[in-house]
């Protein structure tokens, strides 16, 4: 145990110095993604069902964007973000059944579901130097969710042309705060004195369930390219 108040001291030390010659920042990013969920089954009799939802439900196009702040040093940074998002899963393409009034003007339907979240994301960044104007960069982090709406989206095709049927979904059921786990690589390039551009594959995991309490449950997921414009002003470190 005598040791542990010196660990923590020699780590705290050896952060700050990646924090040498310290910036603060706040820009905006966009977070272009595609969207899936990891099917959880904690119920045997639900195999089939579970084995049926893996193989006709697909990613589909998302995206997030919102505001960032940063601080930053020479090698390393913290982040906290506020985003609005949108994110699901969508269903495979199948023929509408003859039985259905809508296959008088209509031939294939698909079925999507979307979330739509504010996020509160946060990371730690470490940097690399590549240049004078350009760094190479890992980061680590997590976030918390807060889920405003969730719709169930049907698009019925009819050759070329189409139509949307948009429902939300009325329901207790859902989880109202979530949080994740995110990482990502990516470049750091200065525009000017103060004004930086980044772009990473950035990869992000829900890790609670869209449902609060379900035996078969999804858990969302993202993987997209999230560009963010920042700017910068040095700190005076006494």
């Amino acid at each position: 145990m005598a040791r542990l108040p010196l660990l923590l001291l020699t780590f705290l030390l050896g952060f700050s110095s990646l924090l040498a010659q310290r910036y603060s920042g706040i820009g905006v990013n966009l977070f272009p993604n595609y969207s899936h969920r990891r099917i959880v089954n904690l119920d045997l009799n639900m195999i089939g069902q579970a084995d049926s939802l893996e193989t006709s439900e697909f990613a589909r196009p998302s995206y997030a964007g919102g505001i960032v702040l940063s601080y930053r040093g020479k090698k390393a940074g913290v982040q906290v973000g506020l985003n609005y998002s949108q994110t699901g899963y969508r269903g495979k393409r199948t023929p509408i059944a003859f039985n259905d009034p809508n296959r008088a003007n209509f031939d294939d339907e698909q079925y999507s579901f979307r979330a739509q979240n504010i996020e509160i994301p946060f990371s730690v960044l470490f940097y690399q130097n590549l240049s004078e104007k350009d760094d190479f960069f890992f980061s680590l982090g997590s976030g918390l969710s807060y889920n405003l709406s969730n719709q169930d989206i049907i698009t019925r095709f009819n050759g070329e042309s189409s139509a949307r049927e948009v429902n939300t979904i009325d329901s207790d059921d859902f989880r109202k705060v979530n949080y994740c786990f995110q990482t990502s690589m990516g470049w750091e390039h200065k525009l000017s004195q103060n004004m930086l551009f980044s772009i990473a594959p950035t990869f992000r995991l829900w890790l609670a369930g869209i449902y609060r309490d379900s035996l078969l449950n999804r858990n969302l997921y993202q993987f997209g390219l999230r560009a963010t414009v920042r700017f910068d002003r040095e700190l005076e470190v006494f």
